[in-house]
């Protein structure tokens, strides 16, 4: 699966680059266009996030910040968050997360997204569940006013 590159919108992939484990890391690659970002969601595992390119106004509980490249933002385990692209160009992350269970979620996750029209919520609600992730509300861009 290293190497993986799902699609969850016509203009947001991540490309899994790495597959951790309970030692080891998941590392992705997300490339995104302005707008796209993660539904509001909590995980029991940590992630590290580098800005390669572009700009994301990031919320971690209740925290809005804008990180540009070459600034990392860390979310910690159980820590509500989200974050969406900003600006009128693409943006791409290089993300860590730890323990590397994301992957085996992500690719769940992803299903959801397989068909023609929004996403199907309840099917994305119930493969973060079965990975002990909650999705808590919509992307950041959907809260802006």
């Amino acid at each position: 699966m290293s190497g993986t590159t799902y699609t969850t919108s016509p203009t947001d992939t991540m490309t899994f680059l790495a597959l951790g484990g309970d030692d080891a890391p998941d590392i992705t690659d997300e490339r995104m266009a302005p707008g796209d970002g993660p539904p509001l969601h909590k995980h029991p595992w940590a992630t590290w996030e580098v800005v390669v390119e572009g700009r994301l106004l990031v919320r971690i509980d209740d925290v809005d910040r804008e990180v540009g490249p070459g600034e990392v933002f860390f979310t910690p385990p159980d820590s509500v968050h989200t974050f969406t692209v900003v600006g009128d160009g693409p943006a791409r992350v290089i993300g860590f997360h730890w323990p590397g269970r994301f992957h085996a979620m992500y690719a769940e996750v992803a299903q959801a997204f397989a068909g023609d029209g929004p996403p199907d919520f309840g099917a994305l609600a119930a493969a973060a569940a079965r990975h002990d992730a909650e999705i808590l509300g919509p992307p950041l861009s959907g809260m802006q006013p």
